[in-house]
């Protein structure tokens, strides 16, 4: 018979939440309070004492004060999920209660799942005690003061909430974009400063107009589904017609892009699509470059991005298809110095001001970082942002970055944590596999012609041989 002892249900208990948790720091925290004596003091105390004062004072002093209110309400997250872990395996226990040992383990098992209760009532009647919290005037909940903002009339709200709100200049403050103050500022979607026909203004939110788009033949986009969305900056050229835009916008009947205004731009406008299933881009990208109004009689685009120093293509990825853990993994093979050469070839730009990047850890996954001019930016709830790109105003160029950003989606999915899977190396190596490259053909091209794997229709794994080359091209 399988070991169902008090001692074991608690040993479980302790590699559970040691296993489920995704911040190592965390994990650093728990294995302490798990092994190093505070719990056991605590628990122990919790067991034979009337009075609960000296538990708290260890839960106070030896724990919460020693970790900042995001690990410790990281902390609590992970101990409802152990919870119910622990709560299946004392229901175990308790079908074999006909025998006395086993009723002898249940109940000590139970007494450990009241003091877990106990530690998370605790945790939430005093957390405003313990850390200076302040409530978010829109959720009601509360923060550290280095998650709020203040907004309009002295209001704080939380970074989740804030992205319901736009700086306004005039007014010098945050306004929430439904408020009467901020239709009292802004009376036009328009972008007043454009000289071109069918350009919003830079913060008009196009979710409001434009939905997720798939093929017919997918399945049903839910919130795991990967879906992307395109922001193309582009220079408008000398003969560029006004309603560039709208004609473009009339193209797709209002429901691929719409076009915004942006401030870095000298002449030009930002084209942001629908969020879209990878096949879907692919259909709408060939509509555009296939259309007569794109190039002018001579044959010469009426726009330009790559060789310009103001345009950049970013690639929003819907950020619940992700766990932290992948999205840490993104960071890291993004930006750690190991991958520079190759990632900058990739983008085909170096690291720089609207897309700087540094060193990562894969725990970084989990937070939210509100310096946007990063090559990963991570301060959207809905979305991350992979900045790194040159701008392009080409059908392949545009879907190159796009597969590669797909590609490395998948990728991280399915490697390991240790950081020799996120070298560039083992990416390359997963992806010269003949069902991964026929999904991605754009970028495969790119990577065949720049002799980073071989072409043809091999299948063989990259070789150590093949590990030099890489090295020699990227590193050259």
């Amino acid at each position: 018979m399988f070991d169902l002892s008090y001692k074991k249900i608690r040993k479980e208990f302790s590699n559970a939440i040691i296993a489920e948790t995704n911040s190592e720091y965390n994990r650093n925290c728990i294995k302490i309070f798990m092994n190093e004596g505070s719990f056991t003091k605590a628990f122990s105390h919790y067991k034979n004492s009337q009075d609960n004062e000296i538990v708290d004072d260890i839960l106070r002093d030896e724990l919460f004060y020693n970790i900042s209110y995001s690990v410790s309400s990281n902390f609590i997250d992970d101990i409802h999920i152990i919870k119910t872990r622990i709560e299946r395996l004392s229901s175990i226990q308790r079908s074999f209660m006909q025998d006395s040992h086993f009723e002898k383990q249940y109940l000590a098992t139970r007494k450990l799942m009241d003091f877990i209760y106990y530690i998370i009532e605790f945790w939430q009647e005093n957390r405003t005690d313990i850390y200076e919290l302040y409530s978010c005037s829109d959720c009601g909940d509360s923060y550290s003061e280095d998650y709020m903002t203040t907004v309009h009339d002295s209001d704080y709200v939380c970074g989740s909430c804030l992205e319901n709100y736009d700086y306004c200049d005039d007014a010098g403050t945050y306004l929430h974009r439904d408020s009467d103050e901020w239709h009292d500022y802004n009376r036009s979607d328009e972008c007043e400063s454009s000289d071109f026909e069918g350009v919003y203004r830079y913060d008009y939110d196009i979710m409001e107009d434009l939905n997720k788009m798939k093929m017919p033949n997918e399945p049903i986009i839910n919130r795991k589904t990967l879906v992307s969305g395109l922001e193309i900056e582009m220079e408008a050229r000398s003969d560029c017609p006004y309603d560039f835009p709208q004609q473009i916008d009339d193209l797709f009947h209002h429901e691929y892009c719409m076009f915004k205004g942006d401030g870095s731009l000298g002449n030009g406008f930002e084209m942001v699509t629908a969020p879209c299933t990878l096949a879907y881009h692919r259909q709408q990208l060939d509509k555009l470059f296939n259309w007569d109004g794109w190039r002018n009689n001579d044959g010469n685009t009426y726009v330009k991005a790559w060789n310009t120093d103001t345009c950049g293509l970013h690639i929003n990825l819907n950020r619940r298809s992700f766990t932290d853990a992948q999205v840490g993994k993104i960071l890291v093979f993004i930006n750690d110095p190991m991958n520079t050469n190759f990632i900058t070839k990739i983008s085909g730009r170096s690291s720089e001001g609207y897309a700087k990047r540094s060193p990562k850890k894969i725990t970084d996954g989990g937070q939210r970082d509100y310096n946007k001019y990063v090559a990963v930016n991570l301060a959207h709830s809905t979305h991350i942002e992979l900045r790194i790109f040159r701008g392009n105003v080409t059908k392949h160029g545009i879907l190159r970055c796009l597969e590669f950003s797909f590609a490395l989606s998948e990728y991280v999915k399915q490697c390991s944590l240790q950081m020799s899977s996120l070298h560039y190396r083992e990416f390359l190596k997963w992806f010269n596999n003949p069902r991964i490259k026929s999904q991605y053909p754009y970028f495969n091209e790119w990577l065949v012609r720049k002799d980073y794997i071989k072409g043809g229709n091999t299948n063989r794994i990259v070789t150590n041989e093949l590990n030099k080359a890489i090295d020699d091209i990227v590193n050259g």
